[in-house]
């Protein structure tokens, strides 16, 4: 092996140890920015978002993305799409304007911090955080984040 394939095999090793070190830091992070989320937004039992590469972008190259979350006070089970699609009386559902869904049944309590809810939807859909969130849950899948934890679902996008 020539001295420069040997320093190219080097850089490259680099790489991939602070990409692996950038994504074990960031997924702690996230973690930890979960749980502040839900200490500081007690009236938000769970949320949900999507996560998938699309099948077809109209022959633009399809890439993976993170979609809108949707915030409730159900236990996010029951949400699609933004919507709450179940028969409990008093839900509410919050999302970024990416969803044109209702709010539920009930309106979202003046106590739910939806500056916090925005931010924390900014911070998932980030280009830098693309990455992570593949790495922390994979390609087409819905993801519900409440104080347990993640639960990690199969997503049907057609």
């Amino acid at each position: 092996m020539s001295a420069l394939q040997q320093k190219f095999d080097e850089l490259v090793a680099k790489q991939r140890a602070l990409q692996k070190e950038f994504q074990t830091t960031a997924q702690a992070l996230f973690k930890e920015t979960t749980k502040e989320f839900f200490d500081q937004n007690t009236l938000v039992n769970s949320i949900v978002w999507t996560q998938y590469t699309p099948y077809f972008n109209d022959g633009d190259t399809c890439e993976f993305s993170v979609g809108c979350a949707t915030f409730t006070n159900s236990d996010g089970n029951d949400i699609r799409w933004g919507e709450y699609q179940g028969e409990e009386k008093g839900i509410w559902t919050y999302g970024d304007d990416c969803y044109n869904g209702d709010e539920g049944d009930a309106a979202i309590p003046p106590e739910v911090n939806t500056k916090l809810c925005d931010s924390f939807d900014q911070m998932i859909q980030s280009n830098e955080m693309e990455d992570v969130m593949m790495a922390m849950f994979g390609d087409h899948v819905k993801v519900i984040a409440t104080r347990e934890g993640f639960d990690v679902e199969d997503h049907d996008h057609d």
